[in-house]
């Protein structure tokens, strides 16, 4: 084996240990019942607290807010995986990679707004449920969580 053909084995090893493959090659399949079911759900709250929840859950989650469009009902955020010192020492080839989730709201009443997520890695469909779920999670705080609770009146007893 040549010093090139090394290089290149070496090179190629690094790349599949960082995951320098596109993120269709990590795609899981999903039937479309399965992708509705993972990505869309009905909050039991005015259109206004749910965008306000889903604009919340974004920042809570360390997204940052590429798009935001009350009116049009989408909200977009992103997180950079910043791989410069991959590209360093690796390869310049080595892409940062952006995972993006949008996501758009519809109101289906005084109560009641419907919220469908979309996610992407680079610009590709991508599908991470870890992601969506943690979503999910911030948007059901957001969405109860309206008001800081009442803090209590601070007495002269309390510090006996």
């Amino acid at each position: 084996m040549t010093r090139l053909q090394a290089a290149i084995l070496i090179v190629l090893g690094i790349c599949v240990a960082f995951g320098c493959g596109s993120a269709a090659s990590n795609l899981r399949k999903y039937s479309q019942a399965q992708l509705t079911a993972l990505t869309t759900r009905t909050v039991n709250a005015s259109y206004d607290d749910t965008f306000a929840a889903a604009v919340d859950a974004f920042f809570d989650d360390g997204y940052t807010i590429a798009e935001s469009d009350k009116a049009g009902g989408i909200v977009t955020g992103y997180l950079n995986d910043d791989r410069s010192v991959e590209r360093a020492w690796v390869s310049r080839h080595i892409a940062d990679k952006t995972f993006r989730m949008s996501v758009l709201l519809r109101s289906r009443g005084p109560q009641e707004t419907s919220v469908r997520l979309s996610t992407s890695v680079n610009g590709e469909p991508y599908v991470d449920e870890d992601a969506i779920n943690e979503f999910w999670t911030q948007m059901k705080r957001q969405v109860m969580i309206q008001e800081p609770a009442p803090v209590p009146p601070v007495s002269s007893n309390n510090f006996k």
